[in-house]
């Protein structure tokens, strides 16, 4: 009997455990709607700070001063314009050329040569269409004193592409280890960065003609320089931010993985972070230049266009975090890790203007748009054209 009460006084004690080492101890019961936590993650997720590491301060001491030589070279090209942006811009296309061909290893002479030819004729298609006379028989007057007329609008050219295409292709034939697959990812790239070079050219010469007139000779001040250059810088300017505002909050505060896959390193609250903080500062911007009187189009003035302000600066962040994606699945697929060594920090010029491209794609259609508004509605023909 004695024996008994003992085993049974241990059993309660043992049954005896408080409500707090229970909670601990016992898992909560999961309902069916409730998010199941993945291996290695915690149930709770705080936005807490992490702590950086020797090489990540490196790593961003290195962007930074990176980026500010760039912006050194860059900034004075965008406000000059004519010839010398010009001249800045194509010699950053002859490199993005090569850095494209770089992914597939097979830079021979005749590849380069066609693949550059192929990409400068859609970046430069409203320079060679100036050189062809409107009517037969008429004297050929060179109209390349001002380029800023050239760029009126943006176009593809389809019968480029053709014939850009044929090429290409036609390098299969020459070279036994040039593949379709080769020719198919050329073609891709060579209309994607040309389109993205001639909208580069189209958002900085495009505004002299609503701002200058286009008989005037170029002269330095404010009306040739400031204002025309202030719808690129803008644009610029909202993408510079969304990158550095996704790196920054991701470096800071990143848990969930936005696609390992493709980037390893961006996460949900990095992209999150991106796009908010260049919407406010880009909304702020633009609204501050329209209010002052320097809008970055005409259309964008604080009284009736203070909206399309608000739109474009939610949509830039969006299509560079696509094209960001696009350049990194595209790495990712050839294993390298970047498209060039040109800029400590960053890669090469295709990893600096890979958000950049498709901003000033989707920049370009959307003025291409509001240039299509008429009184009488929107003009769908000149628009498809």
């Amino acid at each position: 009997m004695k024996k008994k009460a003992e085993k049974l006084n241990e059993a309660e004690t043992i049954a005896i455990v408080s409500d707090e080492e229970i909670s601990e101890t016992t898992p909560k019961k999961i309902h069916f709607w409730s998010r199941r936590p993945k291996d290695g993650e915690s149930k709770r997720h705080r936005l807490e700070a992490n702590e950086l590491s020797s090489g990540a301060k490196k790593s961003m001491a290195t962007r930074l001063i990176s980026a500010a030589v760039g912006l050194a070279i860059v900034v004075p090209a965008i406000v000059l314009g004519q010839w010398i942006y010009f001249i800045v811009i194509s010699v950053a296309l002859l490199i993005a050329c090569y850095e494209v061909l770089g992914c597939t290893s097979k830079r021979t002479i005749i590849t380069v040569l066609v693949y550059f030819i192929f990409v400068a004729a859609i970046a430069y298609w409203p320079i060679f269409k100036s050189l062809v006379p409107n009517i037969p028989g008429d004297p050929w007057e060179p109209k390349l004193v001002n380029i800023s007329y050239l760029y009126m609008q943006i176009t593809l050219p389809i019968l480029i592409i053709v014939i850009g295409s044929f090429l290409v292709f036609f390098l299969t034939v020459i070279y036994k280890d040039f593949t379709v697959h080769d020719a198919c990812y050329l073609i891709t790239m060579a209309i994607i960065v040309g389109l993205g070079f001639q909208c580069l050219f189209f958002l900085r010469y495009y505004p002299n003609n609503f701002v200058v007139p286009v008989f005037e000779d170029w002269t330095f001040n404010v009306a040739n320089t400031i204002n025309p250059s202030l719808l690129l810088v803008f644009v610029i300017f909202s993408t510079f931010m969304t990158d550095t505002g996704a790196y920054f909050v991701g470096i800071f505060f990143g848990k969930r993985k936005m696609n390992e896959r493709i980037s390893p390193k961006k996460t949900w609250e990095g992209f999150v972070g991106g796009v908010v903080i260049s919407f406010l500062l880009s909304s702020a911007l633009g609204l501050t230049l329209s209010g002052t009187g320097y809008p970055i189009h005409p259309a964008f003035l604080l009284k009736n266009g203070w909206y399309l302000v608000l739109i474009l600066s939610a949509i830039i962040p969006l299509f560079a975090t696509l094209g960001d994606f696009v350049f990194s699945s595209i790495k990712r697929y050839w294993g390298i890790k970047d498209y060039g060594k040109l800029i400590p920090g960053h890669g090469g010029v295709l990893d600096r203007l890979d958000s950049i491209i498709f901003a000033v794609i989707v920049t370009s259609i959307f003025v291409h748009m509001i240039a299509c508004i008429t009184d009488k509605g929107f003009n769908w023909t000149e628009f498809l054209v």
